[in-house]
């Protein structure tokens, strides 16, 4: 089984013990051959199944999976999951634990995942891609009927394999797995509390950290569609906390716009829109619907406005059969017209935004500022106002970008741009009155709509607007989501005194041994000679927090 789970963009939760090889697990039933990889849930080998002399891919779950209260929980998920049998899913065939870490056994399967397929070979044929397409639907309509969802559909969790007549079979990967890191139902606290899922592939409403159900794998598969067919991801991203924003408010660009050669398919055109409608409303209910639009035996809305349209023109002038197929004709190709106008209207509203956040992006603040103003009405639009704010951060005036963005409406999509100058400004801040003022913005917008950006944000490379998201999210929500004791870490390493000073005790408070040995080694960095005494630069806190941990953590 193959399995090429992208670069973490940040510090993954602890994995497990490597297992060596000719490691016994799980009552002696399976023998560990060599480790395959590692993904955001754990780590993969391939293994024997000693009974049957067959090889079998065994997934150890992340250590946060394995605890006690989680085994019953475990069992009941995994039982769930071992019951799926369907040539289009990749089945689970024995699970249990060993030495207290949660263990999957699934088929082994040899192929290529479709992600590196797409890489090399992207766009793919019209034939080839609703041949996929059906597969993973039919693998999905066998997941959803036992309850499960994917959760992280992606072209990295599929694998194409060949059959024994040589035909290729797309297969699902991985599917459910993510359910276990999510908190029951009801649970008071949660444990865990991030938001699931790949950003490049997650729906609007998991972006959001909504309830899920089929329909949001259904926006993933159209996602994959969009990529198959053009070659390219349908958002421009091209950070994760873009594409969480994204996902959430920007429409994406035509299929048609992207890949025009696919005017010929205006069923895949159809088809692949409505699974990427921001609303689960408005996109195909089940698996099962977007396998019979897929096949055409059940036609998308705009074929049957079209048919409609057809049939009245018919009752209103008799015409010869050659004159119906020119006015059919006519009709699709005045549909083809307006979805085009709509596509260009699309672009048009949208270019300001693109062309703020890419400036904003470039640190070019005052030009991104030129741009907004330019955008005449639309400039009056919150992502534009937002972005505006985000723009006079960056040009110095930090007052007036607060409190433009403090009159931002609770309900309205956050830009990454304004949670990131928020951020700056709140780790430059924290300890002083501006950086209450800041601390309240933030913590005025929707957390559905701002935690999953200042998560990612908090997990990106060190700055001012890292460290202020981290801070406000320990603050604010007890640092959901976040590996706390690894970024505190990270942070002793910091150019910032006040920052290792904060860090230090922090993780004194978190009573982490994995802190120990980083501690030690600030509390031993020689100090710089000042003109009256020595520079203490955080080794002092460090000492201190040194001192609480031995103590606290000694038996």
């Amino acid at each position: 089984m193959t399995t090429q789970p992208p670069p973490p963009s940040s510090p993954p939760p602890a994995q497990p013990d490597s297992l060596a090889p000719g490691t016994a697990v799980l009552g002696g039933r399976f023998r560990v051959e060599r480790l395959l990889g590692s993904g955001g849930m754990g780590l993969v080998y391939l293994a024997e199944q000693v009974s049957l002399g067959r090889k079998v891919a065994l997934k150890v779950l992340r250590n946060d999976l394995s605890h006690e209260g989680m085994k019953e929980r475990f069992h009941r998920e995994a039982l769930l999951l071992s019951s799926v049998e369907h040539s289009g899913v990749v089945r689970v065939i024995d699970f249990g634990h060993h030495e207290g870490s949660a263990c999957l056994v699934m088929e082994y399967v040899e192929g290529e995942s479709l992600e590196a397929v797409l890489q090399r070979e992207a766009p793919l044929s019209v034939e080839r891609a609703e041949r996929v397409l059906d597969q993973l639907a039919q693998g999905l309509v066998a997941i959803h009927a036992k309850g499960i969802i994917h959760r992280d559909l992606k072209p990295e969790n599929v694998t194409l394999t060949r059959t024994g007549d040589g035909r290729e079979q797309a297969r699902l990967l991985d599917f459910g797995i993510a359910r276990l890191a999510e908190p029951e139902a009801g649970d008071s606290v949660t444990r865990l509390g991030f938001i699931l899922g790949t950003p490049e592939y997650m729906s609007p409403e998991q972006a959001m950290g909504q309830p899920l159900d089929a329909r949001s794998d259904l926006y993933a598969l159209g996602l994959i569609a969009f990529r198959m067919l053009a070659g390219r991801h349908p958002l421009p991203g091209p950070s994760p906390l873009e594409y969480v924003s994204q996902q959430i408010h920007l429409a994406p660009p035509s299929l048609l716009e992207a890949a025009p050669t696919l005017s010929s398919a205006p069923h895949l055109l159809e088809l692949v829109a409505a699974c990427l409608a921001k609303a689960p409303d408005a996109r195909p209910q089940t698996a099962q619907v977007f396998l019979e639009r897929l096949s055409g035996r059940s036609p998308v809305p705009l074929v049957q406005t079209l048919t409609s349209l057809q049939r009245a023109q018919a009752a209103a002038e008799p015409v010869s059969g050659v004159c119906r197929r020119k006015v059919a004709l006519k009709i699709g190709a005045l549909a083809l017209v307006a979805a085009a106008l709509a596509t260009v209207a699309l672009v048009l509203w949208f270019q300001p935004e693109r062309r703020a956040r890419r400036l904003l992006e470039e640190r070019r603040g005052s030009e991104a500022l030129q741009v907004i103003d330019d955008a005449g009405e639309a400039a009056q639009s919150w992502p534009l106002k937002m972005l505006r704010a985000s723009a006079l951060y960056q040009v110095g005036r930090h007052d007036e970008a607060r409190r433009l963005l403090e009159a931002v409406p609770a309900e309205t999509p956050i830009e990454p741009a304004a949670a990131e100058a928020m951020a700056d400004d709140f780790g430059h801040h924290e300890n002083r009155p501006e950086g209450a003022r800041t601390r309240k913005v933030l913590a005025g917008w929707q957390k559905v709509r701002v935690l999953p950006l200042l998560q990612e944000l908090a997990r990106q490379e060190q700055s001012w607007a890292q460290w202020g998201a981290l801070r406000f999210v320990d603050l604010e929500h007890a640092g959901q989501g976040l590996p706390l004791a690894t970024l505190y870490i990270a942070a002793l390493d910091s150019r910032d005194c006040g920052i290792r000073a904060i860090a230090a005790k922090r993780l004194a408070d978190l009573r982490s041994e994995l802190a120990l040995e980083p501690l030690r080694k600030l509390k031993k960095t020689p100090r710089k000679k000042a003109l009256f005494a020595d520079d203490e630069c955080g080794q002092d806190a460090a000492a201190l927090a040194l001192q609480r941990l031995e103590r606290e953590l000694t038996p």
